[in-house]
């Protein structure tokens, strides 16, 4: 029979501390030390197999995919505005070692000269190509210029372009696909994850907080509130 002293053992508090498992020692961000340094080292492994795919999808495309390809990578980074007028300067033929002038500015007091260079795999360019571009660069008085090729430099390139005056810079195939991976350009996000930690500004205590508000948005805390971490 259900009696008075079982109601009043049924509304006991609860003690005030339970027996939850204990955590691992050292924490970051609501993971283990070993946790992260074992999910980084997954994304980094991935990124490298992706790296290489993208590499070899370059090369397998057309000349003409590889100037919009540089259109959109210099239009991802900032440069240019108008991809329609990009690629009427891209669209020529080479002048001299320059396949195009891109204008920063609407009147084009500012520009950077363009060389698209596709070659097959394994082929370096010339430094030899590197010093005609230059030299176009001299002709024009033109202070920029952006060599952009599918492979890589030939050996003393990089030392060529640091002797400059005017402003050259070396993309290789390598980097390109390094650009394109952070512009996000030919790929896409095929798993997000998102790791929460506790708010510990959420439990201190308020001044004047309105209900619903975090402890974090509120300026007398002097706080911040911290959104969970995305890999």
């Amino acid at each position: 029979m259900f009696v008075l002293s079982d109601f009043q053992q049924l509304m006991q508090s609860a003690p005030d501390e339970l027996e939850l498992p204990e955590a691992p020692a050292a924490f970051m961000g609501g993971i283990t030390e070993e946790g992260c340094a074992a999910l980084t080292a997954l994304v980094n492994a991935s990124n490298v197999v992706l790296h290489r795919e993208l590499i070899a999808r370059i090369h397998t495309q057309t000349p003409e995919f590889f100037e919009r390809l540089v259109i959109d990578v210099l239009l991802a980074m900032g440069y240019g505005s108008d991809r329609a007028g990009m690629a009427r300067c891209l669209g020529r033929s080479g002048d001299g070692g320059i396949d195009g002038i891109i204008p920063l500015d609407e009147l084009g007091f500012d520009t950077i000269s363009i060389q698209a260079k596709r070659l097959k795999p394994g082929m370096p360019v010339p430094i030899a190509d590197v010093r005609d571009f230059a030299g176009s660069l001299e002709a024009r008085r033109a202070g920029k210029g952006v060599f952009v090729t599918t492979t890589h430099f030939s050996s003393g390139a990089a030392e060529f372009c640091a002797q400059l005056v005017r402003r050259v810079v070396l993309i290789d195939g390598n980097r390109l696909a390094e650009l394109m991976m952070r512009c996000g350009l030919g790929v896409r996000v095929q798993h997000r994850f998102e790791i929460r930690a506790l708010d510990l500004a959420y439990f201190t205590p308020a001044v004047a907080r309105e209900p619903g508000e975090s402890a974090g948005e509120n300026p007398a805390l002097g706080g911040f509130n911290r959104g969970p971490a995305s890999l």
